[in-house]
């Protein structure tokens, strides 16, 4: 048991130094901001747009984005442009629809002729704090309808608008596809950075709900696609999504399966929304800004809405999907079939359609390569047209041919397959007609510079399907800057590493190319076992010999079962930060199996080196996943913790006088919780088995994850024990002055109030439940708080000088009794044998009495105000159930200069806490009684449903929290009840 307990503290050691280090972790591997800044013509201009429900929403604001000069308000003018909305998120401002606007507004102007342009609305919700408290996102939706309403009315004929959602933004404007009659005026959605199916903190149940209530209108009227454990995006060149199928295979209703919903996220720089939030199963369209072309970085949860790289291909798709009306009025497309091809080319991958055969007219320079690998340059171009024919008849086994052209645009045809014969001319083959391949090549970002332009193309298929081929022809455009082409036909079998990787554990860097050939142009890495979020691959990829001091790599990322999660990293040097680092971004299907579907990394290399590929597990990744991805589970194992501790505290009581007693954080120093993480995932099968009790979170994760996060909440439920203790000693002056200030009261009144609720708890009750019912519950709380730590600090102080003068009177004693007894001896007075058999008879029982009302004293135990360990259990409780409905609190404090009545979610729960605790105090809890046991029990049942059901709904806490209190006030009740009515039968 001495083992286990040393091995326990360890484990809860290095949990906590490894949740600190992937902390500091976060900000170490993620690559600099590349977004360059967005800049306006003119000044800015915002004009109101005023309509009815302004009355109705004081502090909410529907403005139209222009810049320059001042123009009247757009309702007494008619709108000719297609209408945008853009929805700011949590915290956010209306003035962020500067960039996207700004953009649109240059676009249209050096379009002059062609008459399209945008008309961009913006919408203020005061910088509300949507994200963590759920009671907002009704009004705003209710706001969003209205503005709709109100933006139609601007138009001479009803126009499809589009919505533009940042953050929260995105959530809300998916959510009013739920009204029949707003949907139908919705063309296109496009979330920014949106935690779309759940959020990424789960506050409060009006939150919960409105997640819940979007997702079950949506499941009835729009279709979902979800993974399956077949689903493999990574087998074709281009990701197909899921809703191309989806649209061939079936009609779109009128309602909502004709609007476009399109999702993007920011990468690893956003620390906020991890990459596994933004996407949803309603969207048609998802993509990481990395890989969006022309983008090709990772943006963070802010600089989403100004990147101008970012920002261009956003107002590149709209205009393309605008159309001019006979009347000189621009509206959106209503054909989401051209909608989503357009949107597949700005935020996928430019697909060009296969085309037919082009005649070739030039008969000179042309020339046949028949090596397999060859790097050839034109270091100042070609004056004409320059042609290489590559014959497709090789050995059996050279099934992959990798090329790649340099400095070629992008809409050039430079890749061909066709007949070849001789040439009556020049004796040298050439190629009359050919079929264009550009469908087949990708744009592979390639840094600040022009992206790579690279086919890999199966030789085997290519002949077999075009058996009158036989050569594939590269045709060079004329220019004066440097050109040419990088060639590689190679075995697949010897460019295919296939990579396994454990769970958690494993030690060193392994090899997988010791060194690759000079002139390799392509690499596969297939990862299996990458199955969750939290898992980290480094690869490392050496140069070992280089023609030229400056190489390229593009790395292409590809998880199987998660469309629109590609990502590309270019590298440059081996020592690059952010190094090249490989996690899937949500959680792996069930019964998937990552041996037929692995993981895919595509490495393109520079020809002009010749490289060492390895690899290794990276705990710093790992670690640092873990506190972005679950530290929204801290909540929940804090609790579960505390529940722990105050179970075990319970039956404990110290003795009065005793050093133990002045000891607050007794019980804490503990590991039995950990039996209690185990026994959950066991008990979750059971539920899940049985369905006897509400089906658990689905949070299906490594228990190496919630061990980590328990430890990390039991060292941290250590530092606020003796943070409260410190308080408690010498901060309660301090708090006892904010007291005064936050109430308002003097002194002497403070110290009646204190004095009444300190002999008289109920009163105490009374005071904070009136607060909750005529204010907020979170300001009872406070309340509650504030004069419970004043409380227990005036008490522990009490304690603690009573235990000082107690040893200081023992020591004088003994001190004194040591000085008379040698001044006795020295005097020696003769005494009478009498008075002396008198003296002999009485000593023994004044010995007995004094020694019988020393060990009364002793026995005496701490209750009451001072069994100090088990109220700062309590108090820790309580301070945790104040934060949780910190975010409620500000809410009300913004609404009520609005004069809105918001809803409180947490009122109920919270008045029973109030009342438990004053009813507790009223008691001078906790007693000597019996039943504790059974109380033991009730609490180790709550602190399981906490792991069950609170680590993603951490709302939940609350009635947790207050279903505790109530256990403990009734069973203190109770006990003290029966102790009273039956004493004699209970003996």
């Amino acid at each position: 048991m001495i083992v286990f307990r040393n091995c326990a503290v360890l484990l809860v050691i290095a949990s906590i130094c490894s949740f600190i280090y992937g902390i500091g972790q976060l900000h170490v591997e993620v690559e600099p901001n590349a977004c360059r800044m967005t800049y306006m013509f003119g000044e800015p201009m915002f004009a109101r747009v005023r309509f009815s429900a302004n009355k109705q929403y004081p502090n909410y604001g529907l403005y139209y984005y222009y810049e320059g000069v001042r123009q009247q308000s757009p309702l007494k003018s008619q709108m000719t442009g297609a209408p945008v909305i853009f929805v700011p998120g949590n915290a956010g401002s209306y003035k962020q629809v500067r960039s996207l606007a700004s953009v649109a507004l240059r676009k249209a102007r050096e379009h002059y002729s062609t008459g399209i342009h945008l008309d961009y609305y913006t919408i203020d919700f005061d910088e509300e704090l949507s994200a963590v408290y759920g009671g907002y996102m009704y009004h705003q939706q209710s706001f969003l309808k209205h503005c709709i309403r109100t933006i139609l009315t601007l138009y001479r004929q009803p126009s499809p608008i589009v919505l533009i959602g940042h953050s929260m933004g995105g959530k809300l404007a998916q959510s009013v596809l739920t009204d029949a009659e707003i949907s139908q005026h919705i063309n296109a959605i496009i979330s920014i950075s949106t935690p779309l199916d759940q959020p990424v903190l789960n506050l409060d149940a009006h939150l919960g709900q409105f997640y819940v209530d979007t997702h079950t209108q949506l499941s009835r009227t729009r279709t979902a696609s979800k993974p399956t454990n077949t689903t493999n995006v990574c087998q074709s060149l281009h990701q197909k999504q899921l809703s191309e199928e989806r649209m061939a295979s079936q009609e779109l209703t009128p309602k909502l399966d004709n609007v476009l919903l399109i999702s993007t996220g920011g990468g690893n720089r956003d620390l906020l929304v991890n990459a596994g939030l933004t996407s949803s199963q309603f969207n048609d369209l998802h993509a990481m800004t990395s890989a969006i072309p022309r983008v090709s970085l990772s943006c963070d949860h802010l600089s989403a809405v100004w990147c101008l790289q970012f920002m261009q291909v956003i107002n590149r798709f709209l205009f393309s999907i605008a159309q001019r009306r006979s009347d000189a009025t621009v509206i959106f497309s209503s054909n989401k079939q051209r909608n989503m091809q357009s949107a597949l080319t700005h935020f996928v991958r430019r697909r060009p359609r296969q085309q037919g055969l082009v005649s070739l007219h030039s008969t000179s320079n042309w020339h046949e390569e028949r090596h397999l690998v060859i790097n050839k340059f034109f270091s100042n171009g070609v004056r004409t047209h320059y042609h290489e024919l590559i014959g497709i008849q090789r050995q059996e086994r050279l099934k992959k041919l990798a090329i790649e052209a340099l400095n070629v645009e992008g809409d050039e045809n430079w890749l061909f397959g066709c007949e070849a014969h001789k040439s009556n001319d020049t004796d040298s083959l050439i190629c009359d007609k050919a079929t264009p391949l550009t469908h087949l090549i990708q744009r592979l970002p390639n840094a600040d510079t022009e992206p790579r332009s690279v086919a890999v193309l199966d030789l085997y298929n290519l002949r077999k399907t075009y058996q009158q081929w036989t050569h594939l022809l590269v045709r060079l455009p004329p220019g004066s800057q440097r050109t040419g082409y990088n060639l590689d036909i190679y075995d697949p079998k010897e460019r295919i590493v296939d990579i396994r990787i454990p769970r958690w554990y494993a030690y060193g860097r392994r090899i997988a190319v010791n060194e690759t050939l000079q002139g390799t142009l392509h690499y596969k890495l297939r990862i299996a076992e990458m199955v969750e979020p939290y898992q980290g691959l480094r690869v490392h990829v050496e140069p070992l010999q280089c023609l030229q001091p400056k190489y390229r790599i593009t790395a292409r990322l590809c998880v199987p079962w998660a469309a629109g999660f590609d990502r590309y990293q270019t590298l440059t040097s081996p020592d690059q930060k952010p190094g090249l680092y490989i996690n899937v971004p949500t959680l792996m299907p069930k019964h998937y199996n990552t041996s037929l579907n692995p993981v895919i990394l595509d490495l393109y290399l520079d020809p002009i080196c010749r490289y060492r590929i390895s690899y290794e597990y990276s705990y710093a990744d790992a670690l640092s996943r873990i506190v972005l991805q679950f530290y929204g589970w801290l909540p929940a194992h804090l609790v579960c913790v505390l529940l722990i501790v105050l179970r075990n505290q319970l039956d404990k009581f110290q003795q009065r006088g005793s050093f133990k007693s002045l000891k607050p954080y007794i019980g804490y120093l503990q590991y039995t919780s950990l039996y209690l993480v185990t026994g959950c995932r066991l008990l979750k099968k059971l539920i899940l088995n049985v369905k006897l009790l509400p089906e658990p979170e689905p949070l299906d994760y490594s228990i190496n994850v919630s061990i980590i996060i328990h430890c990390t909440a039991i060292g941290l439920s250590i530092l606020a024990a003796l943070g409260m203790w410190l308080a408690l000693a010498f901060y309660g002056n301090v708090f006892y002055r904010l007291a005064l200030r936050l109430t308002r009261l003097s002194p002497s009144s403070s110290n009646i109030l204190l004095s009444i609720m300190t002999h008289l708890p109920i009163t105490y009750g009374i005071l904070t439940i009136g607060v909750a019912l005529g204010a907020i519950s979170g300001l009872g709380l406070l309340l509650a708080f504030i004069f419970y730590f004043l409380m227990l600090s005036n008490a522990y102080k009490d304690h603690l000088e009573d235990y000082l003068w107690q040893k200081a009177a023992n020591l004088l004693h003994l001190a004194s009794g040591t000085a008379s007894d040698q001044r006795a001896e020295s005097e020696q007075s003769p005494i009478s044998a009498g008075n002396e058999d008198d003296d002999t008879q009485s000593q023994p029982a004044k010995q007995k009495k004094t020694k019988d009302q020393e060990t009364e004293s002793e026995s005496e135990s701490c209750v009451g105000l001072q069994n100090f360990p088990f109220h700062v259990t309590l108090l820790l409780m309580l301070l945790m159930l104040l934060l949780l409905n910190g975010p409620t609190t500000l809410a009300w404090l913004r609404s009520r200069r609005h004069g809105i009545n918001l809803p409180d979610p947490s009122l109920f729960s919270n008045i029973t806490v109030l009342a438990s605790l004053s009813l507790l105090l009223q008691l001078r809890a906790p007693q000597k009684l019996r039943g504790y046991w059974i109380l033991s029990l009730v609490l180790y049942f709550c602190a399981g449903c906490v792991l069950l059901y609170s680590q993603a709904a951490v709302y939940r806490l609350n009635y947790v929290i207050a279903g505790s209190f109530a256990l403990l006030a009734g069973q203190q009740s109770l006990g003290c009840l029966l102790e009273k009515l039956l004493p004699k039968f209970l003996d």
